[in-house]
């Protein structure tokens, strides 16, 4: 199983009791975007592994390569017909303490384990590695204030609406 070393995570979304859809469809999947800013490293990814980085203007001003990685989040069905869920995608830091993955901030350094194919036309995240963390927490500056000073309207009735 290859690992990427050192790579800049962003966008860990390896929650395992809240998988993500793709942009709202599609299956659910648990995944990271990875970034480098050196070229050849980008290029091995690619002739390695198959994996498509695309490029663009990092923090620092200079040109950096990203790309995703993402495992499905339910297998084979059983025999009622219920999608089990895979296993989770580990998340840790360096001494093997694991790690809630809601905590890794974009621009976090880890090293990205992951499975692929002979072909190298399938890839699944299979583990996260932090070494440096960048602790995320949600800002609760932007959250409603809550209150009972709300109104529901009732829909009019459909044939009134009619003409």
């Amino acid at each position: 199983m290859p690992i990427l070393n050192n790579v800049t995570l962003a966008w860990v979304a390896c929650d395992y009791d809240n998988p993500k859809q793709y942009k709202g469809q599609g299956p659910y999947k648990w995944s990271v975007q990875i970034s480098t800013s050196d070229k050849a490293v980008a290029k091995v990814w690619t002739d390695e592994y198959g994996i498509k980085t695309t490029p663009f203007e990092g923090p620092d001003g200079k040109l950096h390569y990203k790309a995703s990685l993402s495992t499905y989040a339910y297998g084979k069905e059983d025999g009622d017909g219920k999608a089990q869920k895979n296993k989770p995608v580990k998340v840790m830091l360096m001494n093997g303490d694991d790690v809630d993955p809601n905590t890794v901030g974009n621009g976090s350094i880890g090293n990205v384990s992951f499975y692929v194919s002979d072909d190298k036309e399938v890839r699944r995240l299979k583990g996260i590695q932090v070494k440096k963390l960048l602790k995320y927490e949600p800002n609760r500056d932007d959250e409603f204030e809550l209150s009972d000073d709300y109104e529901i309207i009732e829909p009019a009735d459909k044939e009134e609406d009619a003409f």
